[in-house]
């Protein structure tokens, strides 16, 4: 048994035996002609915050922060199914999500009223196999928001948007708080550099900053200095093959917009410039479904129990290698 899926007993809500199926799957290719721009699909007051591509089986995978905790699984044609079996269990409504396909998973940062968790699904069937308690490291009458994680070899980091706070969960499925700084405040998208560090996406209304957090030595953390551009956060992020980070980022002066903007350095984020933004529709984060077609989930404050929500094609042209 690998990595996370270790049945252990530290205060979980639930703890599955978990298999391991160790059998090869087959990506489903789907022809760069076949991606509409808009897929408009019925999700009854689902409200989705987070998206992913699972390219074993060719659907998006979308969450929902309203009450209904269920994720569903969304064809390129529009088609509908719930993904998530919560086991009869409640966890709250669904975030930031990660597939991680070396352990055949979903992971999904959850919320309720009263915690934080990290759920993780079998990627297959659906089914909740671990929920793990984040609230339970922080002193009582702390606000929790798990809201975007990455997988690192068999450890999960989480920002936890209302504490200011990076967990770590360990592969035995220990969490701990592992990285928070003073005036660093609201932690939001997050990815992994194979070179072994974190960026992060810090924003309030007021203040924002992308930092670079060393795994091995987080107290070493750095601002990355943004040269050509007033940045002001960014949401949900991913990091490319080549090297580029691209976010989605709010519209301040036009709510019913945002953009998707696409970041090079060429110092090991020591510094990084803005190299291509994308006018969209209001959105919070950005799936990849090759190396230049990508999706946004288009997202409505002020509707949040609309019946139906659209994915956004963006194309985003493969840049030359920034990795030395």
């Amino acid at each position: 048994m690998s990595g996370y899926k270790k049945s252990i007993q530290l205060g979980l809500l639930l703890c599955l035996a978990v298999s391991c199926n160790s059998k090869q799957k087959q990506q489903i290719a789907v022809s760069s002609k076949e991606y509409p721009k808009y897929i408009t699909s019925k999700l009854p007051g689902q409200n989705p915050e987070g998206i992913e591509f699972n390219r074993n089986k060719g659907v998006f995978l979308v969450s929902a922060i309203n009450e209904s905790p269920n994720i569903a699984a969304v064809t390129f044609t529009g088609d509908v199914s719930q993904f998530s079996n919560n086991q009869g269990f409640e966890p709250g409504g669904s975030f930031g999500l990660q597939v991680d396909y070396k352990n055949n998973s979903l992971l999904a940062c959850v919320n309720n009223n009263e915690a934080a968790h990290v759920a993780i699904y079998d990627l297959d069937s659906g089914d909740l196999e671990e929920l793990i308690n984040l609230s339970q490291i922080l002193p009582e009458g702390s606000k929790y928001q798990a809201n975007d994680l990455v997988v690192v070899e068999e450890d999960i980091y989480v920002t936890g948007r209302l504490e200011n706070t990076i967990y770590k969960v360990s592969a035995d499925l220990q969490p701990s708080a592992f990285f928070q700084r003073e005036g660093l405040n609201r932690p939001n998208g997050i990815v992994f550099s194979d070179k072994g560090y974190l960026i992060v996406a810090y924003y309030t209304n007021t203040d924002a900053s992308l930092v670079k957090i060393p795994i091995d030595d987080p107290l070493s953390a750095q601002v990355v200095e943004i040269r050509n551009y007033e940045f002001r956060g960014l949401d949900g992020m991913l990091l490319t093959e080549t090297g580029s980070l691209i976010g989605v980022a709010k519209n301040f002066e036009d709510p019913k917009k945002g953009f998707v903007l696409e970041f090079s350095s060429e110092d090991d984020w020591k510094t990084t410039s803005l190299v291509n933004a994308i006018d969209i529709k209001r959105s919070t984060t950005i799936a990849q479904v090759s190396s230049e077609e990508y999706y946004v989930m288009n997202q409505d404050w002020k509707t949040p129990k609309a019946e139906n929500w659209t994915l956004e094609r963006v194309e985003i042209k493969k840049r030359q290698s920034t990795k030395p």
